[in-house]
């Protein structure tokens, strides 16, 4: 990357990342942490490294534009911190594979974009790993009463009647 559109991605994470801040009303941001080295480590089966260099060379260039992601959580939490606001990591693993309503897994390759689950759920992979890492990061931390608020809202919104929100064993 050239040395002028780098400083053009890092302006540009700076001004998000504290219009991000300043314009949350809660005192707390829920990230997801992305573990970009694991991901870029070749599959190991039998104590054999798999050789399938053409999706893992692809999947490589992908995840070396990540470290911008690492950057961008990095300006988030010291600018957070300034006004008295804090940052929360929740781990990934799973939550675009992980149907946020019902709970089943699904192989999910990395090029498509939409769940489809035998529940009904039509969703986006993003959206869907967002509501994940939410429900994961409330059925830790909230109180019964915050939980079942979030759970209440997203029924009403975006889930059908009858199907109900899975959450994980702590």
């Amino acid at each position: 990357m050239s040395k002028k559109k780098a400083n053009q991605v890092k302006d540009f994470q700076h001004k998000l990342s504290k219009t991000m801040v300043e314009n949350t009303r809660a005192n707390t941001i829920i990230v997801g942490d992305l573990d970009v080295k694991q991901m870029a480590q070749p599959k190991v089966k039998d104590g054999i490294k798999q050789k399938k260099t053409k999706q893992k060379k692809g999947l490589n260039r992908s995840t070396q534009g990540l470290g911008n992601l690492g950057r961008f959580v990095q300006f988030l939490t010291y600018k957070a911190e300034i006004i008295g606001k804090r940052i929360i990591r929740i781990d990934e693993k799973n939550t675009t594979k992980r149907c946020c309503y019902c709970g089943k897994k699904h192989d999910m390759p990395s090029w498509k974009r939409v769940m489809l689950c035998d529940c009904g759920n039509n969703i986006d992979r993003d959206r869907n790993s967002a509501i994940n890492i939410m429900i994961r990061y409330l059925s830790q931390n909230a109180l019964w009463t915050g939980y079942q608020q979030f759970v209440d809202n997203l029924r009403q919104y975006r889930l059908p009647d009858g199907i109900e929100v899975h959450t994980e064993a702590k």
